[in-house]
């Protein structure tokens, strides 16, 4: 069943006795917003921007027409459902406002309240529908980008992890190469032969040392970003040891000052404490490069629900200016340079995505104020509360027929 009168309704006529009529004939079934003109009436459906839900205007009235009305609103909020309603006089004006796309139906003068009434019941419920097949669509895409993501993620998880192995035996032999090249040359050259150019052999050994050194590192660090989930959650712990060590963490590190807005009494959660830990680690760390100077602010405030479980919302925020598109774009790409160290690549991010899906949470990046410049995650107090949507294989497919279907019968 649905709510009626949860939007509203905006009738639009110059005669004042319509517009008395009209709301004494239907306030009882809707929630009637009356209008003279259509300068008035576009004045109201800026206020009332996501709260209308059909417009019902008449043709002729001074200034501007109501087919100029509905096809403003139709380019501005093309969801609100347009009616017409005119004398035989102007059927002109409606068959071609219908032809054009602009009105959902059009009601001859004078008016059968009956039928004007079952004319504004469809039209509400088509409106409904269509907020709820918007709704559906919205979730069904989330929880695809959701799939998307993670998919991703885990191809680069397995990747890392595949070449830090396959990798790491060729290099350090390679390494191994150059350590002894120096010394077994020298032992190999007689003492009246000399090089003829030992400046490049010294320069060329030098670097050739440097750069399988530094890649042996990246590697090291590579391998040390898969994350190896817990096969189980234990606990109930409570959060408040994490709290003090996230805190102590952030005092150290970083240059400005550390500001905590933590709820007095945290919920005990069911988790994998050390992977939690990581994680904060991770952010704070992400964060505090990007804050060279400033403050920044952990809070852990407010209790929500996720996936159809109780849960609870953490920020780790930057009192710093607000990050810029590219930056954000950055944050969860392999490799993309931070700062001049390699090492300081997006890579470390991957495993605090990891640990929050593990979780059964979610992870958001916030640009600008008053959420961010930072991360906002959110985390069930229980893991196996958490209600996963089921992932289909075929789900893109559906969805775009869905959408079809329902395109099709509008």
């Amino acid at each position: 069943m649905y709510d009626y009168r949860k939007y509203h309704i905006l009738y639009v006529d110059d005669e004042e006795k319509s517009l008395k009529y009209f709301r004494k004939a239907f306030q009882d079934d809707f929630s009637i917003l009356t209008s003279p003109n259509v300068r008035e009436a576009e004045e109201i459906l800026e206020q009332q921007s996501g709260r209308i839900g059909i417009l019902i205007t008449d043709q002729r009235m001074p200034g501007r027409t109501g087919v100029d009305l509905l096809g403003h609103v139709r380019r501005l909020q093309p969801r609100i459902v347009r009616m017409l309603t005119t004398a035989y006089s102007d059927l002109d004006s409606a068959i071609g406002a219908v032809n054009s796309g602009a009105i959902f139906k059009y009601i001859v003068k004078p008016w059968n309240l009956q039928d004007l009434r079952g004319c504004l019941l469809r039209g509400m419920e088509f409106f409904l529908v269509q907020l709820e097949r918007d709704t559906l669509l919205k979730e069904k895409m989330s929880i695809l980008q959701r799939m998307i993501i993670t998919d991703r993620v885990r191809s680069l998880a397995i990747m890392a992890a595949g070449l830090s192995h396959q990798i790491r035996n060729p290099l350090t032999a390679l390494k191994t190469f150059l350590d002894l090249a120096p010394k077994k040359l020298r032992e190999e050259l007689l003492e009246n032969v000399k090089l003829k150019s030992p400046e490049f052999w010294e320069g060329f050994w030098s670097v050739a040392e440097q750069e399988s050194s530094r890649i042996l590192k990246i590697i090291d660090r590579v391998g040390k970003m898969v994350v190896m989930p817990a096969s189980r959650f234990n606990g109930p712990f409570s959060l408040n040891a994490l709290v003090r060590a996230t805190k102590e963490y952030a005092e150290e590190n970083a240059s400005g000052s550390v500001e905590t807005d933590i709820l007095e009494t945290l919920p005990p959660v069911r988790a994998d404490i050390q992977m939690l830990e990581r994680l904060f680690q991770i952010l704070l760390r992400r964060v505090i490069e990007m804050t060279p100077g400033g403050g920044i602010r952990v809070e852990i405030r407010e209790m929500v629900r996720i996936w159809g479980a109780e849960g609870i919302r953490i920020r780790v925020l930057s009192k710093g200016p607000e990050w810029t598109e590219s930056r954000v774009a950055s944050l969860f790409t392999a490799f993309s340079i931070m700062n001049e160290d390699l090492l300081e690549s997006g890579l470390d991010l991957l495993p605090a995505f990891f640990i929050v899906h593990h979780h059964g949470g979610e992870i958001l990046i916030h640009k600008s104020p008053p959420e961010g410049p930072g991360f906002e995650v959110i985390l069930p107090l229980d893991p196996g509360n958490v209600a996963l949507p089921f992932r289909d294989d075929d789900l893109l497919q559906k969805i775009m027929a869905y959408s079809e279907d329902w395109q099709s019968s509008i």
